[in-house]
């Protein structure tokens, strides 16, 4: 059993150190360097996952204190120490990661003084504060047991019932408050994930989960320290063995696997019942929302969303119907694990996935995302193991099973003794483990090994409210230009010179701005959107059917010919109106690529400034320091300090 934890633990210990130098570089280098966000996608993994996920997975703290101390079912309370345990966890590690998420973490303080009590956030940034002192409260009187300081731990014990209720009120409020924050994107989130109803969703599907979370929590440790308690005795084959218990009558009844199954299971038709309407709710909505169709379309997202359905509620109800299943820990197991990972999976949905289509781009975590969330969830667990090995959790068990944590005593005669003893010590596992991770976590994750080719380009933004001066930096700090748009349009002839720069515009557009389509500073951009067009054609004709995008085809490609851009209709055939083209452009048939945004300035801008710098009297206008100042800026200080030494 200890092997097994140990291996656990140098698994979580990989990943920790990973999360720490994707931490140690989100600081240092900033969102930008090291995450995938965009403008168009603002809220990723970090947030979605460890904030609204983590902190729903631990709603455990509440529930389970509401069914001991206000509805009082006494068969629950040997799960109270361990579920505030996991809702201190939970609500902490996600506290934890959102410091990383916020753009400047530094001013984590302000909203304790800075109020705005008209923002969603703002409300659940102090129950969230609130409630995990709460827990910190609540899991005060389990430390301090150990070392006996009684009279602390009587005057906690008497204000457990005030603290439990305050913490079902602010988790409560939160959870719903966390649903109310999504509506206000009614035009943005995918309407399959879209409903006046979020704020149920969430509180229900969190109070749900939270509670298959906590079975899962239970199982999972008892394998760990204790198989007995929920697996039974085992024979050397790993078959559980019918146990014998004496009642208090006198007579022996018989039960497969360990004494806690009864109640694993029993809180298991709580937690099932709770997603049962939660799944009813969903149902319902797709029946008043007439969302069936959307449902049936057959896109990526109504497949995702069906997904999330079976793994949050369809699964665990049909696997905790079944007495067979409910009653094993293998098949309870699969049930509180499929809940949990499908609030996972629900959460990035509302949060990130539905947004894709109306952001017209997909986001996918960094490596430094990945690994910074992964090592905040690794190291909640570290702490978890370490606290349920050093005190009263979940059983006493940790008393005959303490893992000695002596310094590392080899002697140093030979290599093989002195391995098999950092083998056998945590100090010197977690060492090793992290001289070997941590300088391949830096080469893997460090912004400056990145290619250039993958730097996405920065808005040009005005310097004031008509955007007369515009600052294009294109993501180059330090190296910004001034370009004067207002008297470049004035002197190139008013509003009928725009089409001059802005050669193609975007549909129903007049003036595209250039980093719309190059987007990227170094290579091309894919500006067609198959996907979408299959939808617009789908619609604009009024195709039915189950799959109506499919059925496009023979619209934009010519019949006979294989389906490629070869035999597609022109861009301009369906977009002579909405689609503002330069006269002196000469332009392909299709718009598949957008050049880079460096290339693209630099010959449109150079070459007009060749022919016109005779013009104008300015030889200079087609030089590098006349629109980057930066560079003429450092010249003229380089030759003020070095003198001729500074041209050369």
């Amino acid at each position: 059993m200890l092997n097994k934890a140990r291996t656990l633990k140098d698994i979580l210990w990989f990943f920790v150190f990973f999360g720490l130098v994707a931490g140690i570089f989100r600081l240092w280098f900033g969102l930008g360097a090291t995450t995938n966000l965009t403008d168009s996608v603002p809220w990723g993994l970090w947030k979605v996952l460890n904030m609204i996920a983590g902190v729903a997975l631990s709603t455990c703290g509440f529930t389970i204190g509401f069914l001991v101390y206000v509805l009082r079912v006494e068969k629950f309370k040997p799960l109270i120490k361990p579920a505030i345990f996991v809702a201190f966890l939970g609500y902490g590690s996600s506290c934890f990661a959102l410091l990383f998420d916020i753009g400047l973490p530094y001013r984590f303080w302000h909203p304790l003084f800075m109020w705005n009590e008209h923002s969603f956030l703002f409300e659940v940034f102090w129950c969230v504060m609130l409630y995990f002192s709460v827990t910190f409260i609540e899991l005060m009187p389990n430390i301090l047991e150990k070392y006996k300081l009684k009279k602390t731990v009587g005057f906690l014990h008497k204000i457990t019932i005030g603290v439990v209720i305050i913490g079902i009120s602010l988790s409560t409020l939160h959870h719903s408050s966390l649903g109310s924050l999504f509506l206000i994107t009614p035009y943005r989130l995918f309407p399959l994930w879209y409903s006046s109803l979020l704020p149920v969703y969430f509180f229900t599907s969190a109070a749900g989960c939270g509670i298959m979370f906590l079975i899962f929590v239970k199982i999972l440790y008892s394998k760990l320290y204790n198989p007995v308690s929920v697996f039974g005795e085992q024979t050397n084959g790993k078959v559980p063995v019918v146990c014998s218990l004496n009642r208090n009558d006198g007579n022996t009844a018989t039960k497969e696997y360990g004494k806690d199954m009864p109640m694993l299971s029993s809180l298991s038709i709580v937690g099932a019942s709770l997603l049962a309407i939660y799944l009813i709710l969903k149902i319902y909505d797709l029946f008043r929302l007439n969302l069936f169709n959307t449902l049936l379309i057959g896109t990526w997202e109504s497949w995702i969303y069906i997904l999330e359905l079976l793994l949050t509620a369809v699964l665990p109800l049909v696997l905790v119907i079944i007495k067979k299943s409910r009653r094993s820990p293998y098949g309870l197991g699969t049930a509180t694990f499929s809940a949990s990972l499908g609030l996972a999976l629900n959460r990035l949905d509302v949060g990130i996935i539905g947004y894709f289509r109306d952001a017209g781009s997909a986001y996918f975590p960094s490596l430094t995302e990945w690994a910074l969330g992964i090592g905040v969830i690794a190291a909640a667990a570290l702490v978890f193991l370490f606290v349920a090995e050093n005190f009263s959790i979940f059983d006493e068990q940790w008393k005959v099973y303490k893992i000695n944590k002596g310094i590392f005593k080899a002697s140093f005669d030979t290599i093989n003794r002195v391995w098999q003893a950092a083998l056998h010590s945590g100090l010197q596992r977690t060492t090793i483990i992290g001289v070997f991770v941590l300088p391949i976590a830096f080469v893997l994750m460090y912004p400056q090994y990145k290619s250039d080719k993958g730097i996405y380009v920065v808005p040009a933004s005005g310097l004031n409210t008509i955007r007369s001066i515009l600052i294009i930096n294109a993501n180059t700090p330090g190296m910004s230009t001034e370009f004067p748009h207002l008297k470049h349009q004035e002197t190139l002839g008013k509003e009928q010179s725009c089409i001059e720069c802005h050669h193609i515009s975007l549909p129903d557009d007049k003036s595209t701005p250039c980093s719309r389509c190059h987007r990227k500073m170094f290579e091309k951009t894919l500006i067609f959107n198959h996907e979408m067009h299959k939808g617009w054609v789908a619609a604009d004709r009024q195709i039915p059917g189950l799959q109506p995008e499919n059925k496009t085809c023979a619209i934009c490609h010519l019949p006979g010919l294989p389906k490629d851009i070869n035999s597609a209709v022109g861009c301009m055939e369906c977009h002579k109106e909405d689609i503002h083209v330069a006269n002196t452009l000469n332009l392909p048939k299709q718009f598949l690529y957008a050049d880079s945004y460096f290339y693209v300035m630099h010959k449109r801008c150079i070459g007009c400034h060749q022919e016109r710098k005779q013009g104008v009297n300015k030889p200079n206008l087609d030089q590098c320091s006349n629109c980057h100042q930066s560079y003429y800026t450092q010249y003229e200080t380089k030759k003020e300090l070095y003198g001729s030494l500074a041209s050369d």
